[in-house]
């Protein structure tokens, strides 16, 4: 919750449980709430431990690096059109 905070989604007040968004649930997309949580690499990474003399160990990253671009910025494109109310939402449907 407090990455949240930090990332602007959410208000606390001393002494009080009950956090609330700053702003309403369908301006705040699932993009706002992946970089609010401070991620520390996309969602695809190449592992960096390869064996450079190995012919895909050696070229796997360079290989690699665009398409997981591609899905990256794909990704942000998706979450930024799903917002939060959405998700509640579904949550309430599925619910019933």
């Amino acid at each position: 919750m407090a990455s949240l905070v930090r990332g602007g989604l959410l208000e606390t007040r001393p002494g009080s449980v009950s956090p609330k968004l700053t702003r309403p649930a369908n301006e705040i997309t699932l993009l706002d709430v992946y970089n609010a949580i401070e991620v520390d690499h996309n969602f695809l990474h190449v592992d960096e431990k390869t064996n450079p003399n190995c012919i895909v160990g050696g070229n796997i990253q360079t290989a690699l690096n665009k398409a997981y671009s591609q899905v990256q910025t794909d990704a942000e494109r998706s979450m930024q059109r799903i917002t939060l109310a959405s998700i509640i939402d579904d949550i309430l449907i599925h619910n019933k």
